[in-house]
């Protein structure tokens, strides 16, 4: 397995694990310089802006501003020769939303490159968000011929949220062939996500006896430097014994 770190525009933090993770995952936001990413030798993951920046590309009022976005990923990507921009599927939140919209997107705006995130069921406005199910997320890579970034949190949230086996739900997203993976620590009791691992009473080793064991696995955890280097050596120190 491979280990990376994420930042949104941290230069400084990528500087400090150059040497300690396999690759590097980047949200870009428009507006921001990237052209630091350029020096490392490190494969870089592009992450395309997503709900929180505003984007939903369900929402048909959207279209131009889902487009600078999602332009603005590749642009990135295309400057440091990066294989893979993950996209977010979007939210069902108003009545211009809709799957037909989501995929007819992807479909006409992204290539071989881009990854699908699985997402959790709802968020606090109990809005349904796209691809939380592994049949919707099977539905959406056969349409669209996109790989797929498998979300573990995500997983987890849906499951709990739907009151499913969470073991079993992981089992059927993994069968879909992700090509990409986020992971964070999770706190079952509480139902929160994205922790450090230090934070978490997810049971990583079973987690990992179900992923592919060449899978190339983004640390979603706290953006402090000493937190997420302690996570880094956590989850390496993890996988090494088990493989």
């Amino acid at each position: 397995m491979k280990f990376g770190v994420k930042t949104y525009d941290d230069e400084k933090f990528l500087n400090s694990f150059e040497n300690k993770c396999d690759f590097f995952e980047v949200q870009a936001i428009q507006g921001k310089n990237y052209s630091f990413l350029k020096k490392y030798k490190l494969p870089i993951v592009i992450h395309c802006e997503h709900q929180v920046f505003g984007v939903n590309i369900a929402d048909s009022s959207k279209k131009d501003f889902n487009l600078k976005a999602i332009n603005f990923a590749k642009k990135i990507a295309e400057s440091i020769s990066a294989t893979k921009i993950i996209i977010h599927p979007g939210d069902l939140d108003n009545e211009n939303c809709s799957k037909e919209n989501s995929i007819n997107f992807l479909k006409e705006n992204c290539d071989k490159r881009f990854c699908i995130e699985n997402l959790p069921f709802r968020n606090v406005k109990n809005n349904k968000k796209l691809c939380a199910s592994p049949k919707e997320m099977k539905e959406f890579l056969i349409e669209t011929n996109l790989g797929f970034c498998f979300d573990i949190n995500h997983a987890i949230e849906y499951s709990l949220s739907e009151k499913l086996d969470y073991w079993k739900v992981l089992k059927k997203f993994e069968e879909l062939k992700p090509t990409h993976y986020h992971l964070g620590g999770e706190n079952m009791d509480k139902g929160e996500s994205h922790l450090s691992f230090c934070d978490s009473n997810l049971d990583l080793r079973k987690v990992f006896e179900i992923l592919n064991k060449n899978a190339e696995i983004t640390l979603e955890v706290s953006l402090d430097d000493n937190k997420t280097k302690k996570d880094l050596i956590f989850i390496q120190n993890i996988t090494k014994s088990k493989l």
